[in-house]
């Protein structure tokens, strides 16, 4: 015999109970549950609830089966944003429109938490995040200027490269946009300037300039955030003509740069690239001449040889995206067919997808979330005096 109170059929569930199960649902899901009533509306635009579905279903549920792809879309002459699935065999069950990109011709940095950074810098200073599940679109503020810096028309070649993170100490989320500078007609170099936007004030400032020895590449595609700290692949300036790489890493929540050398690799290499292997920040080289791709993996400061794998018998390969722990998406040959690539079995697997024809840019491991940028100053002042 059953004690205590019996709950009749017909008695509605206390709404904790229906909090937490709803917490542990997928996006897709809870988007259609908005309209099941006003309450559970209620619940699952909160922000409270997103910050718990982030801990229940999204970080505790595999669900790096997802990748999201940019497509180069001629007839409008702007980039969309698709994703693709790929099940336990390594196959393309689908595609699926997720959403057009709200910012034409812009650079995506991400994702972090389901969100994306979009930068149009190089026309008229255009900014957002943007989160594709629920299509909701922040628009930055224009970047501040540097202190005491004449005008732009002084100066030619202005480059940046950005990163995009979240801070785990203060739950907030951060863009950092470096910028470099040359002056017209001179061969001077002028330091680095940092800058970086916080969410929960709606800002930027001015962080300060990197040592005039720092220059960091061009190339917007060779970063990685880990454990909330972003990473990019740059250059140590060391005299003359000669650059060293190094990585330059932004600590989201000390607001600390750093910089680190590479791994002593077999020197050149055609590619290097910046990604994660076991949780640890991974290096991949690639090698053309002898025909090998090496992969290594930082470990409390140092740098450790993981894999040697030829590569004469694949073709010229560059390395896209990292999906699970052993597993890499590579572009492969002259047609550029995307591959899956198991580094401990060294299969590899056509996904039946064409990068030229398709023209994708990039490759992101993508999963949904419903953080909403409305009402966020709000949640941190209640966060605030709560403490």
């Amino acid at each position: 015999m059953l004690k205590g109170k019996a709950i009749k059929i017909e008695d509605p569930l206390p709404e904790d109970l229906i909090t937490e199960i709803l917490s542990w649902l997928p996006v897709k899901a809870l988007l259609q549950f908005k309209c099941v009533c006003k309450s559970w509306y209620a619940i699952i635009t909160s922000q409270t609830f997103i910050s718990r579905h982030l801990n229940n279903y999204y970080d505790n549920y595999d669900d790096s089966d997802t990748f999201l792809a940019q497509y180069f879309v001629t007839k409008l002459g702007e980039l969309a944003l698709y994703e693709f699935l790929v099940d336990e065999t390594s196959t393309i069950l689908s595609y699926e429109e997720l959403r057009d990109r709200p910012i034409y011709n812009s650079f995506i940095c991400g994702p972090c938490n389901g969100i994306f950074y979009l930068d149009r810098y190089s026309y008229r200073d255009h900014r957002a995040l943007w989160n594709p599940a629920t299509n909701e679109l922040k628009t930055l503020p224009p970047l501040i200027r540097k202190p005491n810096l004449p005008s732009l028309s002084f100066y030619a070649g202005v480059k940046e490269v950005f990163g995009f993170g979240f801070d785990r100490v203060t739950k907030d989320y951060k863009v950092i946009v470096i910028k470099s500078w040359s002056k017209t007609n001179s061969k001077i170099r002028y330091p680095l300037s940092v800058f970086v936007y916080s969410l929960s004030t709606d800002s930027w400032r001015y962080w300060g300039d990197l040592p005039q020895n720092y220059k960091l590449l061009s190339n917007n595609k060779c970063y990685i955030c880990l454990n909330g700290v972003f990473y990019w692949l740059g250059s140590d300036y060391s005299g003359g003509k000669t650059y060293d790489e190094a990585i330059i890493s932004f600590d989201m929540a000390t607001d600390l740069i750093q910089d680190m050398q590479l791994p002593n690799y077999d020197k050149p290499a055609r590619e290097t690239v910046l990604s994660v292997y076991h949780d640890s920040l991974a290096l991949l080289t690639v090698h053309d001449i002898k025909h090998f791709l090496e992969i290594w993996t930082l470990k409390e400061g140092c740098w450790t040889k993981q894999f040697t794998i030829g590569t004469s018998s694949y073709g010229r390969i560059s390395p896209i995206a990292h999906w699970k722990n052993s597993k890499f998406i590579f572009e492969c040959g002259p047609c550029k067919k995307l591959t899956l690539f198991d580094i401990i079995t060294q299969e590899i697997t056509d996904l039946g997808y064409i990068k030229d024809i398709h023209s994708c840019e990039g490759i992101f491991v993508y999963r949904g979330s419903l953080v909403s940028f409305k009402d966020r100053n709000e949640h941190w002042e209640a966060e605030a005096l709560a403490q």
